[in-house]
Parts: structure tokens; C-alpha cells; sequence
């Protein structure tokens, strides 16, 4: 099956990739929420909602720079097939060209 149709039929989902179990990625993720739970704990309630919504704005932060990482490889990953693919003017003729 060609990558166009799991994509079409929506079996690529990359957002839904999950962690695995025991690596970095969750060993480090786990340690920061558990700061910030200390943190949170420690703040006054008002503090607390500034802390919420300066959280909230990071998500949404961190959502546009993931989704611009993945169409700027995307479009990197696609410029590089066509590279290859296409015609190519280099300054020197392939042993297939007459000079």
C-alpha cells in the first residue's frame, strides 16, 4: 500500500505515537510534572491561575512549533525526492551525455 493511501484513510497519525515504556523521553517527563506539582503546590490560588494560563499559552506554543517542524521536514524530506528525481544541470556532462 502507497503512503498516499494510509494517509488518505487516515492510518498515519503521527500526534498518536506513543512513549515508550522506560526511555528518556518518559523518565524526564515524569520528573517535570512531578516539579511542577511542587511548584503548583506551592503557589498561592492566585498563582496558581497565572501559572494555568502562562502554561496554557506554552501548549499552544509548543503545538504551532511541532506542526511547523513537521511540514517544514516534510517539505525538506519532499525537495530532496525531487532532487533526486529531477532533471539535474550540474557543470560537468554524466559519461551518458556527448560532450
Amino acid at each position: 500500500m502507497y503512503v498516499l493511501d494510509q494517509l488518505w484513510r487516515g492510518e498515519i497519525t503521527p500526534m498518536e505515537r506513543c512513549v515508550r515504556r522506560g526511555s528518556e523521553y518518559q523518565r524526564v517527563a515524569r520528573e517535570v510534572c512531578e516539579k511542577i506539582d511542587e511548584l503548583f503546590a506551592a503557589l498561592t490560588p492566585e498563582a496558581q491561575k497565572q501559572f494555568e494560563a502562562i502554561s496554557a499559552l506554552k501548549t499552544d506554543i509548543n503545538v504551532m512549533e511541532n506542526e511547523d517542524y513537521f511540514v517544514y521536514g516534510f517539505r525538506l524530506g519532499a525537495g530532496m525526492v525531487l532532487d533526486i528525481v529531477g532533471a539535474y544541470n550540474g557543470p560537468f556532462c554524466s559519461p551518458s551525455e556527448s560532450v
